[in-house]
C-alpha cells in the first residue's frame, strides 16, 4: 500500500467529519437479532466510503487474495444462478462473474451506501445489485446454485437464521462459501486473538472515523460468535456438509465451503 493512498484514507474530509460525529452505538448494547440488524446498518453506512480502503489496510494488503481464493474453490458450472450475500461494495460479485461468465449473479445487501458503490463499478451485464437481507431474501426456495459471503455470517443477527436461509434457497448439492475471521477452541489463542484484533481495529477507527468501535467491533463480535467447531456444528444441523477449508494468518481467517445434503 502507497504511503500517498494511506493519507488520502486518513484525511479528514467534511464526509468524514460528519462520519465522525454520527456514529456512536456500540456493539455490546445490540447484541439481540433486531438491534445487531440496525447496528450493522448504522456501522456499514458509516465505513462505506472508506470499505475498500480499510478491507486491505487491516489485512495486510491480502483481502483480495483471499477472495480470490474462495472464488478458486468453488466447483465449475456451466450457468449457475450465484448469490453474494452482504456484498459490500461487490468485488466478490465481479469475481463471480469472471468465473461463471455464462452464469447470473446477484448482490445482496442490507446497506445502501454500499451498494451505491457497487453500482458505479463496470458491471457486467449478467451481474446485479439490490437490497436485501441476507436472513430473509426473498428468493424462491431451492433456486440458487452457489451462495458466497465475505465477512457475512459473522455479523448476521442470527446465525441460525442465517444458514436456515442459505439452506433455504440452495439447490440440493448446492454450495456456500464464506471467507470470516475465525475463533480457535482455546481460551488463551481466543484472548490473544481478541487483543490483537481490539487493537488493531481501534487504531484504524480512531484515525479513519476518530472512534475506536468502528472497526474494533470486529474483535468484539468473534467474542460471541462460535468457534471453529462451533460454526462446522451449526453448519451441520443446519443440512449442509463441509467439504473444503481454508485458514490464513495463522488461523485468524479462513474461509468454510459446505454442501447442501
Amino acid at each position: 500500500m502507497k504511503t500517498s493512498d494511506t493519507r488520502r484514507a486518513i484525511a479528514t474530509a467534511p464526509e468524514d467529519r460528519q462520519q465522525r460525529s454520527r456514529f456512536s452505538l456500540r456493539f455490546r448494547d445490540h447484541l439481540e437479532p433486531d438491534r445487531k440488524k440496525l447496528y450493522n446498518e448504522e456501522l456499514f453506512t458509516t465505513v462505506a466510503p472508506r470499505y475498500d480502503f480499510i478491507t486491505r489496510a487491516m489485512s495486510l494488503g491480502r483481502d483480495w487474495a483471499w477472495k480470490r481464493r474462495l472464488i478458486d474453490m468453488l466447483p465449475h458450472e456451466d450457468a449457475p444462478f450465484c448469490v453474494d450475500l452482504a456484498c459490500g461494495t461487490g468485488d466478490v460479485s465481479l469475481m463471480l462473474t469472471e468465473k461463471y461468465p455464462r452464469g447470473r449473479v446477484l448482490g445482496l445487501d442490507l446497506t445502501r451506501p454500499m451498494l451505491e458503490i457497487a453500482r458505479r463499478r463496470r458491471i457486467p451485464g449478467n451481474l446485479r445489485f439490490e437490497q436485501g437481507d441476507m436472513s430473509a431474501t426473498g428468493l424462491e426456495p431451492g433456486s440458487v446454485d452457489v451462495v458466497t459471503g465475505s465477512y457475512a455470517l459473522r455479523n448476521a443477527p442470527s446465525l441460525a437464521t442465517a444458514l436456515a436461509e442459505v439452506h433455504r434457497i440452495l439447490r440440493p448439492g448446492g454450495i456456500a462459501a464464506f471467507l470470516d475471521f475465525s475463533k480457535p477452541a482455546a481460551q488463551p489463542a481466543q484472548l490473544l486473538e481478541y487483543w490483537i484484533l481490539k487493537s488493531w481495529g481501534s487504531i484504524w477507527g480512531l484515525a479513519l472515523h476518530g472512534n475506536a468501535e468502528v472497526y474494533a467491533y470486529i474483535a468484539e463480535s468473534l467474542r460471541v460468535f462460535p468457534d471453529r467447531a462451533g460454526l462446522r456444528a451449526a453448519v451441520a444441523d443446519a443440512g449442509f456438509q463441509v467439504v473444503a477449508a481454508r485458514q490464513f494468518y495463522f488461523g485468524v481467517m479462513e474461509i468454510l465451503v459446505f454442501l447442501k445434503r
